[in-house]
């Protein structure tokens, strides 16, 4: 985006704290000689104080949270979706996503021309925040995506899942690397075709006991890098330390 007077403003900043590493390297990089006033500060999501489960069904539960617009490329998971559906059309799908946008329309034309008939999307449009959290305490998740083609930082849809031991699948762009890895979901190329998304999918699909370590570890990440308690606590202790020098 647009921040005039960048080198202006930088000048007289105390400090400039970056939500991801991404951000923070991005300025050491067009910025060197303020390097010494960057630093990266993680944003944070509270304890949800549960786990979501997998499903037990068969039915594979997607989720993703997003506005619904080209950069979060909604239709690109939507074909992605469908092409896993058509290589398993034995196996029921369905897609939950949360956030509305001017997209929205478009998007639902689409998948009610072109889903096949073992897949269910539920566009839930505009919903509060606590109701997101609490749809994942009440209904299985078997995994949170991210398609999105470019990230400022850690994205907090993705620090909520990964709080509620969520595994994820996310392009290789911008933050994501920090909050996803093999560990605990699966990273796409930042320019992934339907056939990759698909593929991603159905291997957290078809390895029950790989998605119940990945489940772990983004409980994991959560706790030792996105723990909104932690993260502001250490927050409020840093500008305390800069206003005392």
């Amino acid at each position: 985006y647009y921040w005039p007077c960048r080198r202006e403003t930088l000048d007289v900043l105390d400090a400039l704290f970056l939500a991801s590493d991404a951000g923070h390297n991005y300025f050491r990089e067009h910025y060197p000689e303020y390097s010494s006033k960057f630093e990266t500060a993680h944003l944070g999501i509270e304890d949800p104080e549960f786990i979501t489960r997998p499903s037990e069904d068969g039915i594979f539960r997607i989720v993703t949270c997003s506005y619904i617009v080209p950069v979060k490329r909604l239709n690109l998971l939507a074909h992605g979706i469908a092409s896993a559906a058509r290589l398993r059309p034995q196996q029921r799908f369905e897609w939950v996503h949360f956030g509305d946008g001017k997209g929205g329309k478009s998007l639902h034309g689409w998948i009610g021309r072109n889903y096949p008939s073992n897949v269910q999307a539920k566009l839930m449009g505009h919903v509060p925040n606590r109701e997101i959290i609490q749809h994942y305490q009440d209904h299985p998740v078997d995994v949170f995506v991210n398609v999105s083609k470019t990230e400022g930082g850690a994205p907090v849809s993705i620090q909520e899942a990964i709080s509620c031991g969520i595994p994820v699948v996310a392009t290789r762009i911008g933050g994501n690397p920090e909050i996803v890895s093999e560990k605990n979901g699966i990273l796409l190329s930042p320019d992934p075709k339907p056939d990759e998304i698909a593929a991603a999918l159905l291997r957290i699909w078809d390895h029950p006991r790989l998605a119940a370590g990945m489940r772990m570890a983004s409980r994991q990440i959560w706790q030792a890098s996105y723990n909104a308690d932690v993260n502001f606590r250490a927050f409020a202790e840093r500008l305390k330390s800069i206003g005392e020098t």
